[in-house]
């Protein structure tokens, strides 16, 4: 028997609240375990100073990740429930593309707003806090360079798997999911084997 589309909904909601909830204890715990004091076996191979520097960078970036995933969740949360992804769905529909295509469109401006949602936080890492511990070699430039090259790649590697996909979402049908099973888990042989005792 199927799980109905709220069973569905349900699960995925979970998922993201305990995935969040486990990240956010286990940061917390690490934190609390930081120090900036270099244990005597190390003082002899590392430097004191660039030690604590280390864990002082390690509990920034720490906080740095809970405060943005945190806005994440709850920006996706709202996304959610005020009915945005279906809001969404309509809107590439209407563009009369062809399911590929919107299924592209759709991605592509959610991962659109996903880089916008995440540049002030990567503008902070990168210019206040490895700005702060000495890290930061990165000019304005090039940030802004690293941006355009890192999008490009995105598209040129991101269109042509998600197309693939999406071409054997249609093409296998309800079966998709069970074939996607079948190859993660090992039980479906290769094409072309023979050996069917392994």
């Amino acid at each position: 028997m199927f799980l109905s589309d709220q069973t569905i909904t349900n699960i995925i909601l979970v998922t993201l609240i305990v995935d969040f909830i486990m990240n956010y204890v286990a940061d917390r715990l690490n934190i609390s375990r930081l120090t900036t004091h270099l244990p005597e076996e190390f003082s002899d191979v590392y430097d004191r100073k660039r030690y604590k520097q280390s864990q002082q960078y390690l509990k920034a970036t720490t906080r740095l990740g809970t405060v943005t995933s945190t806005i994440d969740l709850g920006i996706l949360l709202a996304f959610w429930f005020s009915g945005g992804f279906g809001a969404l769905d309509n809107f590439v529909r209407e563009t009369g593309w062809s399911s590929m295509g919107c299924g592209l469109l759709f991605i592509g401006i959610l991962a659109g707003c996903k880089f916008i949602i995440s540049l002030p936080f990567s503008i902070y890492s990168t210019f206040v806090i490895e700005e702060k511990f000495g890290f930061n070699k990165t000019t304005p430039k090039l940030f802004v360079l690293d941006l355009i090259k890192s999008m490009m790649l995105s598209l040129a590697l991101g269109i042509p798997l998600l197309s693939a996909i999406f071409w054997f979402l249609e093409s296998t049908g309800s079966w998709a999911w069970m074939i996607c099973w079948g190859v993660t888990t090992g039980f479906i042989v290769p094409i072309g084997s023979k050996n069917y005792g392994l």
